[in-house]
């Protein structure tokens, strides 16, 4: 599957163009459906898009927005998705967009499948737009190579939207993530990638064993709903 990657001179540019494609995918859903889903990854790279989507004049009560990952952490913790979310994206005239949370008061992750399956299956059906990043080694969501049953969470048609998963090799390995059924289905996606040593990696992922590459199974289950957008 080739890549549709457009590369940007700065990451300013990327992410004024990141932050405008999403708000049309918002727009268009808001406008047919009445209603709009957005999944977003943490980490760095979204923090500018984030700001920028906050401040367009949308309608954004009609918005749900969910995670596509979290790290098994406290809300308030440095290395929460959902912290971020908080802070930056829901700020303005996005505070009046719905939240969904990934972590809850439960010890570990698969203990808060049932639950966090529940809030967030009716939004997974077909998401407007999911935001997707990547790491040096190629995982993306909580998808990472080594981690136990990675093929089935991966997959297009996994048993439900999300999981609780084990992170072979992360900082935080207790994590609950998006599955193929969460992310696949969306009908719009970007992958934002960031730097040099990222760019080698994303070049040779469209060929890359999937189980070694995680963002592979991404690549080849979005298709042609997929955009891929890199600055240096």
């Amino acid at each position: 599957m080739a890549l549709n990657l457009t590369e940007f001179e700065n990451r300013e540019a990327a992410s004024q163009a990141a932050a405008a494609m999403m708000a049309r995918a918002l727009e268009a859903d808001i406008a047919t459906s009445g209603a709009a889903s957005l999944m977003v990854s943490g980490g760095s790279t979204p923090e500018r898009v984030f700001r920028l989507l906050s401040a367009r004049d949308m309608e954004w009560a009609k918005v749900t927005v969910g995670l596509v990952d979290e790290r098994w952490v406290a809300p308030d913790d440095p290395d929460s998705n959902e912290r971020l979310v908080r802070t930056v994206l829901l700020q303005g005239r996005a505070a009046a967009a719905r939240f969904i949370p990934m972590k809850t008061s439960q010890a570990c992750p698969r203990d808060a499948e049932a639950d966090r399956i529940a809030a967030y299956a009716p939004y997974c059906k077909a998401p407007s737009f999911v935001l997707l990043g990547m790491g040096t080694d190629g995982h993306t969501a909580s998808w990472f190579s080594g981690s136990p049953g990675l093929a089935q969470t991966a997959a297009p048609d996994a048993a439900h939207c999300l999981a609780g998963v084990e992170a072979s090799g992360a900082a935080v390995p207790q994590r609950m993530t998006l599955t193929g059924a969460g992310v696949l289905t969306a009908q719009r996606a970007l992958l934002l990638v960031f730097g040099e040593e990222k760019r080698s990696m994303l070049i040779s992922a469209p060929h890359a064993d999937p189980m070694a590459c995680p963002v592979r199974f991404a690549i080849d289950g979005l298709g042609e709903r997929l955009s891929v957008y890199w600055a240096p």
